[in-house]
Order: structure tokens, then sequence, then C-alpha cells
């Protein structure tokens, strides 16, 4: 059985790693300068100061390559960030697997695949391990999480695939409602992320500010509306007690919810930038914040919710990533971005 993985990016690199450890016939599809610098440098995953290298991974640059290697491919898993999950069609369409998973972060990713591949095709995924690119083919897990797998048609296999992964040492919990697993991880990705990324912060630095704790929190509010709207309840994922922040943050007063904010979202993200951050730093025009705060905005305008504090903060990321607004005008600049986001 041949898995592809596309997208040689931190969770892409995680995936293939692990699963050609345990699992015959893993291939990587990956950029060129990717490919060029690991026969150089090599592929190594790092946990607990440990680093092992990973050299039973096929890496490839064309589909074309593995089904000439490898023939049929039964499940190719993508990795991409959603701004290039529409790119990924075509590659797809080459490779012909049998199932497609989706280990993508934000909301309708699944929707676009299902359009083309149909619901007994496409399972989706989530993961919570926290991993942190050192250089080009060397990883760093800096939190353990799991993975999240459902489907979305009749997938009898499912239960395949959960030992799939679990034989390649994932932690692997199966939720029978896809959008409540993907809604529920959204829910984490939104806390410290775009706010840290608009002012040039710390996550940890954002939740020390009890303003922005509180636009924090409304964030996640109308997310929770939408999801109620949609009625999608939200579950717990591996590592995350998702069901239980949601109950706290509709219901718990600040100066008792503030200082567990503070600790999770510390503890979260493991020392690792949020991942907004990291793509302003580097001069990234597209944002994976489009298929998170973007994507709230566009389902709570399609439902009937209000839900300004996520269509504030996806306007300015997306002008600042496209550089239609100077960064400087919101760096380190707290009360600016709170005057800027009227709930």
């Amino acid at each position: 059985m041949t898995t592809v993985i596309i997208g040689a990016g931190a969770i892409g690199l995680l995936i293939a790693g692990r699963l050609s450890q345990s699992v015959s016939r893993i291939a990587l599809l990956a950029r060129p300068s990717f490919i060029e610098n690991v026969k150089t440098h090599g592929i190594f995953l790092e946990q607990d100061d440990t680093k092992q290298p990973i050299d039973q991974l096929t890496v490839v640059g064309h589909p074309e390559e593995i089904t000439q290697q490898h023939g049929s491919v039964e499940m190719a898993i993508v990795c991409v960030k959603g701004y290039d999950t529409v790119g990924t069609l075509e590659t797809l369409a080459k490779l012909k697997p049998k199932h497609v998973l989706t280990l993508q972060n934000g909301i309708g990713n699944e929707e676009i695949l299902i359009k083309h591949f149909g619901h007994e095709r496409v399972l989706s995924g989530a993961i919570t391990t926290s991993v942190e690119v050192e250089t080009p083919g060397h990883i760093r897990i800096t939190k353990s999480g799991g993975v999240g797998l459902a489907p979305i048609g009749e997938h009898e296999s499912i239960q395949t695939w959960r030992s799939y992964f679990t034989k390649a040492t994932f932690d692997v919990h199966i939720y029978q409602d896809y959008r409540a697993m993907k809604w529920s991880k959204a829910l984490i990705n939104i806390l410290g992320n775009a706010t840290a990324a608009i002012l040039d912060m710390p996550a940890e630095v954002v939740y020390a500010h009890q303003k922005l704790v509180v636009l924090e929190r409304q964030a996640f509010l109308e997310a929770l509306q939408v999801m109620d709207r949609l009625a999608i309840a939200p579950v717990n994922l591996p590592r995350y007690r998702v069901a239980l922040l949601a109950r706290a943050m509709r219901y718990t007063p600040l100066p008792i919810l503030h200082p567990i904010l503070r600790r999770l979202v510390a503890d979260g993200r493991g020392g690792k930038p949020p991942s907004l951050h990291l793509e302003l730093l580097r001069g990234n025009q597209r944002s994976e914040g489009e298929s998170l705060y973007g994507a709230i905005a566009h389902e709570a305008q399609k439902c009937g919710v209000s839900a300004p504090v996520n269509q504030g903060l996806w306007k300015i990321l997306q002008g600042i990533a496209t550089q239609q607004i100077d960064w400087n005008v919101y760096r380190r600049q707290p009360d600016k971005l709170i005057a800027a986001i009227k709930p």
C-alpha cells in the first residue's frame, strides 16, 4: 500500500517521518528546493533533545514519479496550508488515490476536496502535536499531541486508518462528526494567533494584557455562536479539553478565566510562535487566517450571526500580509488594535 504525503512543512514531515518508520511505501511530495536540501543534509525528527534521522522515506518532486515507481496510491494525505488546497487538486488528480485525508488546519478544506473527489473518498483529520521547523528537513516536536480522524461518507475503513496511525506511535481518536472535530481544532488555533501576529508580540505577552484577553474571548465566543447555529458541539481533542474550555469561555468570570487562559496558551504552543505570526515575519502574502478567522466570519454571515472581532482580525491581518496596511501601525500597540475592532 502506497501512501503519499503532500506538503513538506512541519506537519507533513512529522506524518511522513513517523509513518515511514512503521509502514512501507511512504512517499513525500515536495518542492525541488526542499529535495536538493535533503539530499545534502538529510531529514531529522527531534524530540526531547534526541535527533533521529529519517532515511526510509522516498522524497519526490512530481506525482508521476510516485505512480511510476509504486503504482496505485491508496492514500494521499494533504498537509499544505489551507490557501494551497485548490492548488493540490491537479496533483491529487494525477495521483488518483483511493482515499484523500486532510490534516490541514481551518474550516472549508474538506468541502473543497469533497466537491472534486466525493464524500466516500475523503476523510477528515486533525493533529494536535506542536512542531517547529528548525531547518528544511529538520523538525522539532515542541509539544506532544495526537491525531483525530473522522469519516465524511460511509467509510468502513476508518478503523483500518486508526490502526495505521497507531502503529506509527500516534495517539489516535475517532470522531463521528468531522465538523465538530475541525471546528474544535479551529477554536484552539485562534487562541493568541492573529492578535500576536498583528501586534508582533509573543502570544504569552498578549495573554498578559487583560483588554486583549477580552478581545480574544469575544472572538472565541463568536465562533461558538456560529457552531451553535450550525448545531455543532465542541469536542475534546487529543491532549486538549476543548469542550471544557468552551464552557469556561461562556460562563467563567474573567478574573478567574484570565490566569487559566494564560497557562493554556503558554503550554499549548510549547514555546512555538503562532503560525500567523511566522507567516508575517517571512513576508508571506497569503495567510492561513483566511481558513480560520475569515472562515468563521464567512460562516457567521451565512447563518445570520454577528462576528465583528473575527472579521476585524482577518481584515487587518490580510491587509498587513498584502502590504495594504503598514504593519508598524499596529506593532506592539494593543490599544490601536482594540480601538480598530469594535465588538
